[in-house]
């Protein structure tokens, strides 16, 4: 069944009530505003200098566990959303390996920590909600769906996780208002922890997988997880329909998009208080932070651009219009190529953006924060994934 999806901005809201409209801030012709004071970077209780140590302490070595390989060599999976289908590219040549049929409304994209398996969150369509997992197999010698996960009750699954060495499974049920624990190999719900919020929609994970955290965008919040208590922990406001959400690799910092502020919040994940705002987005939909450490990624489809912010200071880095670009398809709707999901490749400094109206993924090196190269999927490219995994 090939089911037509809404827009990108309409399909967050199938499942939610009346959401409250907030007055947007800035303009997206105008560079974001950090509305903050200055950091002294020599000052040690600044805890925006925390997040900076925090990156570094747990980013100055990435495991390069294909030393024989390419600079660029690895998989992608991208989810087709209005194809109903996924994607793996080989992202030493920016070519497609395989394109598999999945579950109905296929929305994001996790890989596992070796790098063998990745999970398609399948949301449903604008009419009939989804509950399953397409599992595939990157290991074989043609990429496959080699099992699905049924989520019974868990309906519209969206975003998803690998924790505990990937074991288990982090997924969001935007339905039932639940994040759920799943175990990988029995495909069971382990926990299902309260969201206490509606619309919670995208959900992001410290690396050693003891907490987490979700956006909830109806209700503007945002909650935290106790992964190794299976608990919720606090829920606390934000900023309106809250979506795009990242944590660094410590949990030090949490940045939070707000879609109608047009704002990217940044709290300190251990009191919740606001460290920073930036403004000046058309809609913050995305947020990544890289593996290593430096970089914080934001897609904009709303103003046709991907931002680049240092991670400690909240400085704009680069902004990539994509209207400029050669390489870039023909936008099925007129008004850009819509960046959505983003992956990093941790060795290569790569990062990679669906491009959802274009029907592409782009590649852009953040040493030098330019486009280095396109890849055609299917239609409507939503989430992303990388793995390290080299196909020969």
């Amino acid at each position: 069944m090939h089911s037509p999806m809404p827009t990108p901005r309409l399909r967050s809201f199938v499942t939610l009530v009346a959401l409250t409209a907030a007055a947007a801030c800035g303009g997206a012709s105008a560079g974001p505003r950090v509305d903050n004071q200055p950091v002294n970077p020599r000052d040690p209780n600044d805890p925006r200098n925390a997040a900076r140590l925090d990156s570094m302490r747990r980013n100055s070595v990435i495991e390069n566990n294909r030393p024989d390989a390419s600079a660029r060599a690895g998989l992608l999976v991208v989810a087709n959303q209005q194809a109903n289908t996924a994607t793996v590219l080989n992202t030493a040549t920016m070519s497609a390996i395989a394109t598999v049929p999945v579950g109905v409304g296929p929305h994001e994209v996790a890989v596992s920590p070796d790098g063998r398996w990745a999970i398609v969150s399948n949301y449903g369509s604008q009419t009939t909600a989804g509950n399953s997992l397409s599992v595939l197999d990157l290991a074989a010698e043609t990429p496959a769906v080699v099992r699905t996960i049924d989520l019974g009750e868990y309906q519209r699954p969206h975003g998803v996780a690998f924790v505990q060495a990937g074991a288990k499974l982090l997924v969001t049920s935007e339905t039932a208002q639940r994040l759920l624990l799943v175990d990988f190999n029995t495909g069971r719900v382990d926990t299902a922890m309260a969201t206490n919020g509606r619309g919670s929609h995208m959900v992001t994970v410290q690396r050693d997988g003891r907490r987490a955290w979700t956006g909830n965008i109806a209700d503007g919040t945002v909650t935290e997880y106790d992964i190794d208590r299976r608990a919720t922990r606090r829920t606390f406001p934000v900023a309106p329909n809250d979506e795009g959400i990242a944590a660094t690799a410590g949990g030090v910092q949490v940045w939070v998009g707000s879609n109608s502020a047009k704002t990217v919040t940044v709290i300190d994940g251990a009191t919740t208080k606001t460290l920073g705002t930036i403004s000046g987005f058309g809609t913050p939909y995305r947020i990544a932070i890289s593996r290593t450490g430096d970089v914080a990624v934001i897609s904009d489809p709303d103003s046709n651009r991907v931002w680049m912010f240092e991670l400690g200071l909240r400085r704009e880095l680069a902004r990539i219009d994509l209207a400029h670009e050669k390489g870039l398809g023909t936008p099925k709707s007129g008004t850009g190529a819509g960046p959505e999901g983003i992956a990093f490749d941790p060795i290569a400094d790569l990062v990679y953006v669906t491009l959802h109206a274009t029907n592409q993924v782009v590649a852009i090196d953040l040493r030098t924060n330019k486009v280095v190269g396109f890849a055609d999927v299917g239609a409507g490219p939503d989430g992303i994934a990388y793995s390290p995994l080299v196909k020969r």
